[in-house]
């Protein structure tokens, strides 16, 4: 008898062995090199940048008239060439600058989910995006893997089944490891994608949460926060711009994590490190202005803008940006751009005569109601702003 139940105990403690052992584990990888997240003020829309043993990826892009922001960033980070761009859906908020981001950096593929809604004429915003820039698009359904390097990779979480109401329900949902570290990246998820997530048994367990849906009250459920229970918690938003965003209920559900923080407070944006010991810091990253360039002339008749270096020393502009506010359109200095101290260019649309051309673009400047330019240096800081009258 007492043979019998040790065979039989035996027998059961094998079998445990074996389900553990053939359990799927998540992967984490370990780097040669600190791991950087940038998470972007782009007011109440949403973006971040991943920087991994020298590969780099963005998830989303904010709107379009913040899209100066994402490239300052990658200036400030010293990335000049992206190997993916992640669009976790198709609002604008989270797509808005995908356009400009694509003339300017060139970015190897694109990467979206195989769930996600279309227009009304059956054509998909983001397949859009990827076609008209001719770059490569890769369609990820949950249970891939964004590769980045041995055992490192975005684990596609979500979503699992197509939410016919809102695209924010079929968000990418990724999940980094790291360094024994988790980051889960979570889109514009509500509470109808949470749960098809936590119904399915997915490992939600992360030490860093992107708050989905700018943390507004029709997400982040309790019972999801408490699945992650994050030691930190990031939300992208602007609270000036958007009131519901960083909701007392959202944040009430996240009291379980150290700090949150709130990427408009922020003058660059959230940027964390996870070092290769696994440690995790964050610092609020500033850039100083680069020099002293004031926009002396605008004219919407000719389209075109006169710049004048007032510094003291002949100034390389490369990545600096020129913005029309009510055109809503970005022009980037070419690298090795010149201004010699106490001279002037000019910036010209096609069509027009200038020092510089803003090539693709006739009418930046709006005729009939005027309109703003915006001076930029590389790493977004706004050096000059005129306004540029009604032309007959």
């Amino acid at each position: 008898m007492i043979k019998r139940i040790f065979c039989f105990a035996l027998t059961v403690c094998m079998c445990l062995c074996f389900f553990v052992a053939c359990t799927p584990r998540e992967k984490i990888g370990y780097t040669n090199d600190n791991v950087k997240v940038l998470f972007l003020n782009v007011d109440r829309a949403d973006c971040a940048i991943v920087s991994v043993d020298g590969k780099n990826y963005m998830i989303d892009t904010g709107e379009k008239q913040n899209a100066y922001r994402l490239i300052a960033a990658l200036n400030y980070m010293g990335i000049g060439k992206l190997d993916g761009l992640i669009l976790t859906h198709t609002h604008d908020d989270h797509i808005g600058g995908a356009k400009t981001l694509l003339e300017y950096v060139e970015i190897d593929r694109i990467y979206s989910a195989a769930i996600s809604e279309n227009k009304k004429n059956g054509e998909n915003k983001i397949d859009n995006i990827a076609k008209n820039a001719m770059v490569e698009q890769v369609k990820l359904n949950h249970g891939d893997r964004i590769v980045i390097a041995d055992d490192v990779g975005f684990d596609v979480l979500g979503p699992i089944s197509y939410n016919n109401d809102d695209d924010n329900d079929n968000s990418l949902v990724l999940k980094l490891n790291v360094n024994g570290k988790k980051i889960l990246f979570t889109g514009d998820m509500q509470f109808a994608e949470e749960i098809t997530l936590i119904n399915a048994g997915k490992n939600l367990k992360a030490d860093v949460l992107k708050v989905a849906n700018h943390g507004n009250k029709d997400a982040t459920s309790v019972q999801f926060a408490n699945a992650v229970s994050p030691k930190y918690a990031i939300i992208s938003t602007n609270t000036d711009v958007d009131a519901d965003s960083a909701n007392t209920r959202v944040l009430s559900a996240l009291s379980m994590a150290d700090e949150i923080m709130i990427t408009s407070d922020y003058d660059i944006g959230v940027l964390m490190t996870v070092s290769t010991d696994g440690n995790i810091s964050f610092e609020n990253p500033t850039a100083e202005e680069q020099g002293k360039l004031k926009i002396t002339d605008a004219q919407s008749s000719v389209q075109a803008v006169k710049i004048y270096n007032d510094s003291d020393r002949d100034m390389d502009i490369g990545g600096f940006m020129l913005y029309s506010e009510n055109g809503d359109e970005l022009f980037v200095f070419p690298k090795e751009s010149k201004i010699q101290k106490g001279q002037y260019v000019t910036v010209a649309c096609e069509g027009y005569s200038g020092d510089f051309i803003w090539h693709g673009e006739d009418k930046a400047w709006n005729k009939k109601k005027g309109d703003i330019a915006i001076l930029y240096d590389s790493f977004g800081n706004e050096l000059s702003r005129m306004i540029v009258p009604v032309s007959e």
